[in-house]
């Protein structure tokens, strides 16, 4: 299983190129994970990337799954499978949130984690 630390970036809103669509949805994560007591440190890192290898332990999670067709920078058209899988999330502040995290199925089986929207009550 593979978890880039780049992907987690995300998930805490650091280090995002500022677009339409990466800016918002990453500001709306970061704000899940602050109030759900998780804070961008080494340790909550750690315990973001347990979660999502429990995540993928099961696959009575998978909600969807999907071939995404892309072009790569040397123009040459590829396919990747993509599963998107739903989970709850339990902060350190005691509060829930619900995950749906993207995870592209390499060859062989093992997964590489995408993206993950996480979703709750008020910030």
């Amino acid at each position: 299983m593979d978890i880039p630390e780049r992907k987690l970036d995300y998930l805490f809103n650091q280090n995002i190129a500022p677009d339409s669509h990466n800016t918002p949805r990453a500001i709306q994560n970061a704000q899940q994970m602050q109030r759900l007591g998780l804070w961008d440190t080494p340790e909550t890192r750690e315990f973001v990337r347990e979660y999502l290898q429990q995540v993928v332990q099961t696959s009575t999670n998978i909600i969807e799954r999907f071939t995404r067709t892309f072009v790569d920078k040397n123009g040459i058209i590829g396919e990747v499978d993509i599963e998107v899988r739903e989970s709850l999330l339990a902060g350190l502040s005691g509060k829930f949130a619900k995950v749906k995290s993207s995870w592209e199925v390499l060859p062989g089986g093992t997964r590489r984690f995408v993206s993950a929207e996480i979703y709750g009550g008020g910030t």
